[in-house]
């Protein structure tokens, strides 16, 4: 009997987890340790025959994350994330290290820097550092504390592959920043919860 493509794309998510695993496991999030995840996560959404839409249900407004493979505990979380032309977000610290690759589409990412020491409530300044567009055959790769902003470019969803140092589900706090009004906001940490 043929094997599925839900099984195939099962065993090709724990495969890599467990890749991701021994990586970490030998020297932590690291800036090296990231980019090797993101070659690994590359690779897995260059698969495309594994992630056929039919098999994931579009988002009704801008976006919409389907579980892949979703660890107990404070484990990582991967995702296959759908999102619609023009969707954008501010930018944003996500509080743990995150990996995304394109299986389709076309995300652009600008990163920033914070320039003020956090010390003021509501109050913060940042600076755009750089961006990188996530297409197909490439990736972003982003430690605990980094910040950045996305919006989908063209005219076809960007669907892509998300992993997380945490399930979504057990996220810390996802601070925002408005930098036009030097302000900042922080959404619920989701860890205090479960």
């Amino acid at each position: 009997m043929p094997i599925s493509i839900a099984t195939k794309r099962q065993r090709a998510c724990a495969a890599l987890m467990q890749q991701v695993h021994a990586i970490t496991a030998t020297e932590g999030p690291t800036p090296s340790a990231l980019h090797a995840i993101k070659q690994k996560l590359v690779a897995l959404a260059n698969k495309t025959a594994l992630f056929p839409l039919s098999d994931f249900e579009m988002p009704i407004a801008q976006g919409r994350n389907h579980p892949l493979l979703v660890e107990d505990n404070d484990g990582c979380g991967l995702y296959l994330t759908i999102n619609l032309p023009g969707k954008e977000a501010a930018p944003h610290d996500h509080g743990i290290w995150c990996v995304n690759a394109a299986v389709s589409g076309i995300e652009k990412h600008e990163f920033f820097r914070r320039l003020d020491d956090g010390s003021r409530p509501g109050y913060a300044q940042v600076v755009k550092t750089g961006e990188v567009v996530v297409r197909p055959g490439q990736g972003m790769a982003m430690a605990d504390h980094d910040i950045h902003s996305t919006i989908v470019e063209g005219d076809e969803p960007a669907i892509g592959l998300a992993l997380y140092g945490y399930a979504l589900a057990r996220f810390p706090a996802v601070v925002w920043f408005h930098p036009a009004f030097a302000s900042t906001r922080a959404s619920l940490s989701r860890r205090l919860a479960v």
